[in-house]
């Protein structure tokens, strides 16, 4: 456990380490962003903040040719902070001028003049951004230092040590981040943070130490969770560090659960686990995932109507009625398809190639279907299993009978069975049949936890064996 966390300790500081060797200095810079709605907003330090309305919008005097069109899910990406009021300040990295040449960046509530036009250039600003103002506005901000082609770096960078993985659907309404940051300006100990919520709060809160434990709701919901280091001089992280997550379980919870586990240590091809549906509505299963330690696996279509010629058929969603089962081998399927059984699937399984068998209830021939024929062969009729597709070559006085065994070779076999019982109400049965055709096994015969989880990642259901 020591070395664990060690080389956790080693890992997070050489993290640190390369961050605060590759930085480079930042200077803010505030851009008009909008998605496809119609609401425009201004980027701040990586908050975006609304421009409720068009005065608003000229009293700054920006440029509507200005404004960025960004894909809504880039805009969602960035947190949402106050409102732009029409008497606020103007907002970091805003490029202003008066009546005169000079060129100013606002930066910490001043106003830093660049000298010249390379440094201008040279820091990556553009021309059109500039917004001019009257004298009296901009002599009233404060005029901090100039600007250099080597700025020094003032702003922290944040990073997140521990907490939900991106993407993770936790289970739990408790949640811990911890995080930390490097610190141009001073020690790591300086910096205090700030952390947003998205999907609990609704703007930035000062935290004055390294870990926030959120109590959440266990309904089902999707966060975001921003942190941006500040140090003692004021400055912001430009870019937070985010983990978005979700939490909560499945609608579906425990109304499909995972019956039963068979993990064989002779042949993992005859491996299999079975889901059923104990709930009294329809749930359709295709597209949700099966998670092992070794792999995740997602849940197929199947073939529901499977008629002759068995490849010819179409697959669609297994949808489980109350009660039905799905049993889902990791092996080969034996006839090539994924199906849902029914009184006549008996046929298909001749040579035992299906783990667990298929039921063996085919429909027997009516007596009055060959009650006329010789007793030779309605004695090797009344004799054959149920399914069973008779070999009648070592009986001489059937295989010689041409009317005993066209009546065999037309009748007893999957596709004339299908033909003459499927419109009856109980032919299709409760269950299916899934095969995933692994090469390599895929349940540990030592034991495992299986997570049944459904099309949004959330989980349905566990079994521990």
């Amino acid at each position: 456990m020591w070395k664990t966390k060690t080389a956790l300790i080693l890992i997070v500081s050489f993290f640190l380490l390369g961050l605060a060797g590759a930085s480079q200095a930042y200077l803010p810079k505030a851009d008009l962003i909008k998605g496809t709605g119609p609401e425009v907003y201004l980027l701040e330090n990586g908050t975006r903040r609304w421009i409720p309305d068009p005065e608003t919008f000229e009293y700054f005097r920006y440029k509507w040719a200005n404004i960025k069109a960004v894909s809504d899910n880039l805009l969602a990406d960035y947190p949402q902070g106050d409102d732009l009021g029409k008497y606020d300040d103007y907002p970091e990295g805003t490029l202003l001028k008066g009546s005169g040449p000079e060129v100013y960046l606002i930066e910490s509530g001043q106003r830093r003049w660049f000298p010249n036009p390379r440094i201008f250039e040279g820091n990556n600003f553009g021309w059109k951004y500039i917004y001019q103002i009257d004298d009296d506005k901009l002599n009233k901000i404060e005029q901090g230092d100039n600007i250099t082609l080597s700025e020094a770096n003032r702003y922290p960078e944040t990073i997140i040590l521990q907490g939900p993985i991106e993407g993770e659907v936790v289970e739990s309404g408790e949640v811990t981040f911890k995080y930390s940051g490097t610190n141009p300006l001073g020690q790591t100990g300086d910096l205090s943070f700030e952390t947003y919520l998205v999907g609990d709060e609704t703007d930035w809160r000062r935290q004055y130490n390294d870990t926030k434990t959120y109590d959440l709701s266990e309904e089902s919901k999707a966060y975001t969770f921003y942190v941006r280091a500040k140090n003692k001089q004021g400055y912001s992280d430009p870019t937070p560090a985010k983990i978005s997550f979700q939490i909560g379980i499945s609608p579906y919870y425990q109304k499909v659960e995972i019956r039963d586990v068979r993990a064989e240590e002779g042949n993992f091809k005859n491996d299999y686990l079975i889901l059923k549906n104990n709930d009294s509505q329809s749930i359709n299963i295709t597209g949700w995932t099966i998670k092992t330690k070794r792999e995740t696996i997602t849940i197929p279509q199947a073939v529901e109507k499977l008629r002759h010629p068995l490849l010819d058929n179409y697959d669609s969603d297994i949808k489980l009625a109350y009660r039905d089962e799905v049993i889902i081998s990791t092996g080969l399927s034996p006839q090539g398809v994924n199906f849902r059984t029914n009184k006549c699937a008996g046929y298909l399984d001749q040579l035992s190639q299906f783990h667990p068998s298929l039921d063996e209830s085919c429909p027997r021939l009516a007596e009055s279907t060959y009650s006329g024929f010789k007793k030779a062969c309605r004695d090797f009729i009344k004799g054959l299993s149920r399914c069973e597709i008779p070999d009648y070559s070592a009986h001489y006085q059937v295989a010689s009978d041409s009317q005993c065994t066209n009546l065999i070779n037309e009748k007893l076999n999957y596709k004339q069975c299908y033909l003459d019982h499927y419109q009856e109400v109980d032919f299709f049965e409760d269950e299916w049949r899934v095969f995933l055709n692994k090469s390599v096994d895929i349940l540990d015969n030592d034991g495992d936890t299986i997570v049944l989880r459904d099309k949004s990642g959330l989980v349905v259901d566990e079994y521990e064996y």
